[in-house]
Formats: structure tokens, sequence, C-alpha cells
């Protein structure tokens, strides 16, 4: 297949859209990471979809719609906790699950008779979905496992000559996926981490949104028990920001072979070591992380990351939670 790159101009999104239309599949940019498109009610679209990206087919699919009104079309019941999230909330990087409608199919929910809806908060998103003119499942623009791309380029390296086309649209600058949240009972329950914290949500629903799991410990849940994000070398990670803990570690690397990097909050402390930033804060470290994770792996061949998240560290902050998420798959847990 030859993959189409295509630009945000009218007659391009027309293409982008009648190519969803017709069951291809569509690279588009959303504030989070890019989404690999594909319309939500061709059955064969959806499937090709897993196919294409090898995720495992109960891996349920976020739907993605560019107006609030097509949630009812989709939900059969919308709580007053949903209600609140998309009066006040939508458009975000934040996706809600609520029960299905039986015009979504159980390929897209992977059997659960709840969905999980997005209203993206870009503009290119939405112009792109506002074309498709039908809800759009998207998962990240990656083969399954690998980083997420947050660029056009790197949704070619992953997708070209596999998709029709891929819309080149701007970098994400949020750069880690939604956080989702589940409103289909009347527990609000944070499913998987990202941009929009439980402690916000919590305020403005008047209640305590519960969050599945501890990010440092393992979690049996569709759609969140892969390792996610690998790069393609060696990865560990370190939580405590323990300057002696991670230099003997990168110097037993060294005397092992291996050429590492330390992946850090400030790179100066580590004299002569290959040493990069993480970010100055928790938003510019999700923005970069997962850009720097593909940027790492082609120039070493072992990534030392640390992430210290307590409270009053530089990294306390709302997308703390979600960076942590993304960087414990990333390495599978592999902590020194």
């Amino acid at each position: 297949m030859k993959t189409r790159y295509l630009q945000f101009t009218d007659r391009d999104l027309a293409i982008a859209g009648e190519l969803i239309r017709a069951g291809e599949l569509v690279g588009f940019p959303t504030e989070t990471v890019y989404g690999l498109g594909a319309n939500a009610f061709d059955v064969n679209a959806v499937k090709e979809t897993y196919a294409v990206k090898g995720r495992p087919v109960d891996n349920p699919l976020i739907v993605h719609i560019f107006d609030k009104a097509q949630i009812y079309d989709i939900a059969s019941e919308v709580n007053s906790y949903a209600q609140t999230v998309i009066e006040r909330v939508m458009p975000a990087p934040i996706t809600i699950v609520l029960p299905k409608r039986d015009i979504i199919g159980g390929v897209v929910t992977a059997g659960l008779p709840s969905v999980a809806i997005r209203m993206p908060q870009s503009l290119e998103a939405r112009s792109f979905l506002r074309a498709a003119a039908v809800p759009v499942t998207a998962p990240s623009a990656n083969l399954s496992g690998r980083p997420s791309p947050t660029t056009w380029q790197r949704v070619g390296e992953d997708m070209d000559g596999r998709i029709a086309a891929i819309l080149c649209g701007e970098p994400c600058g949020v750069g880690i996926e939604s956080t989702v949240l589940d409103l289909s009972s009347d527990e609000p329950t944070v499913l998987r981490p990202g941009a929009v914290s439980a402690e916000y949500l919590s305020e403005l629903l008047g209640r305590t949104v519960n969050i599945l799991s501890d990010p440092t410990s393992k979690v049996n849940s569709p759609g969140i028990r892969y390792k996610h994000y690998a790069p393609k070398v060696p990865m560990v990670l370190e939580l405590d920001d323990d300057c002696d803990k991670l230099c003997a570690f990168y110097d037993g690397k060294v005397a092992e072979g291996y050429r590492p990097v330390l992946w850090v909050s400030r790179p100066h402390r580590f004299g002569g070591r290959n040493a990069v930033s993480m970010g100055v804060n928790d938003r510019e470290a999700a923005a970069k992380l997962f850009e720097t994770m593909r940027t790492l792996e082609t120039e070493y061949d072992f990534i030392i990351a640390s992430f210290c998240w307590r409270k009053n560290s530089i990294y306390d902050g709302p997308a703390s939670r979600g960076v942590l998420d993304r960087l414990m798959r990333a390495c599978g847990h592999n902590i020194i």
C-alpha cells in the first residue's frame, strides 16, 4: 500500500474523510498523541486497526467525536457525573467510559458493555473528525508496544505502507494519551492517568474519584495490562532521584560494554556521563516523553530513566501520574 501524506487543506481533509468512510485507516494528530483512525461503524475497518498495529483484540478502542451531541448517539446512559464532565471539561485530553448503544459493535469495545468516548481539544483533530462525518476509533498510531508518536514523521516510521494516509499536523502538545475516566457507574474511576488529574476531577465532581491502581504496580485489566511504549533498547527506571545510585548503575553498564544514557531531571549533576533532561516540570516531561524515548533508542543502547514524583518535587503536578504510568510500562516495571 502507498501511504498518502495529506495536509490540513479543505481538499485533503475531504480526501481523509472519504478514506475513513470507505473503510481505510488514516493517521491524524490530536493534542495528546497521533491516532490511527477508522470508521467506528465499520467492523472490517476496526478489525484492520488491530491487525495493522498488532494490537491484542481484548484491548478496547476509544471512539473519537467532534460534537458533544454525538455522545448521546453512542452512549445509552449519561449520568449526572458524565454530564458535568461533558459540559465543563470537554473538549479536553480526557476520555469518558459510558454504557454503550448497540450501534457500537463489540469489536470496538472488546466485548464490554461500555464504550470509551473522547472529544479532542485539538482543532486539527476535530476538523478531520468533522470531515469523516462518522465516529472514529483511534488508538495511538504506532505498532503495538512501541512509544506513541507525537509527530507525523514518527507515524510514518511505523505506518508508512500499512495505512491509506497520514494527516501531517502539528506536534502533539500534551504528549501522553488521554485520562480515561470510567463513568459507567456511580463510582467515578480513573482507569488510565493522563494530563487531567484525578484530583481535579474529584474537585469538579464534588466527590473522590478513585484511581484504578498504583502506577508502580502491575495491573490486570483490558487496555492497561500490556507492556506499552517500550523503546528498542533495554530500559530501567529509578524513582528517588538518587544521584549516587544512578551513577553506580550507569558505570556498571559501561563496564558491561553498553553505551548507556541517563534520562534525568538535572543532567548537569552527572559529570562526563551521557545525560539528557527529562524536563523541567511534569508537563514538559509529558510533552517530550515519547519523542525523547524514540530519539534515545537510536543513539544509545541502554536507557536509565529517573522520575521522582514525591510531593514538592519538580514533577509534582497534574501530569506526573500519567508520566510515571508510561515510564513504568515502557521499562516493563524494571525498577532499580
